[in-house]
């Protein structure tokens, strides 16, 4: 039994139109997203004087995302391991 390498004359063997087609087709998505993004960069209004270095504040304390409680593992005085339920820390 021949090993496939042997059996491919490196002479006759020649890239094809398949690949080259995939590049082209590769190199034309890649400049037609990258006009794309250039167009959708140039709607942002962009303005520094509006604090854009500043995070926004929440409108309502109370609604803002609340950390989940934390659950530690504990030994009680026999050595048999507990689950000990912190709640979430305050603000």
């Amino acid at each position: 039994m021949t090993s496939p390498m042997a059996e491919i004359d490196p002479n006759t063997v020649r890239p094809g139109w398949v690949a080259l087609l995939i590049v082209l087709a590769l190199g034309a998505a890649t400049v037609l997203l990258w006009r794309n993004m250039g167009k959708q960069l140039k709607k942002i209004d962009f303005d520094p004087s509006d604090g854009a270095g500043a995070p926004p504040e929440p409108a309502d304390p109370s609604s803002a995302a609340t950390p989940p409680e934390t659950t530690d593992k504990a030994t009680d005085s026999s050595g048999q391991a507990t689950d000990r339920v912190s709640p979430a820390p305050d603000r």
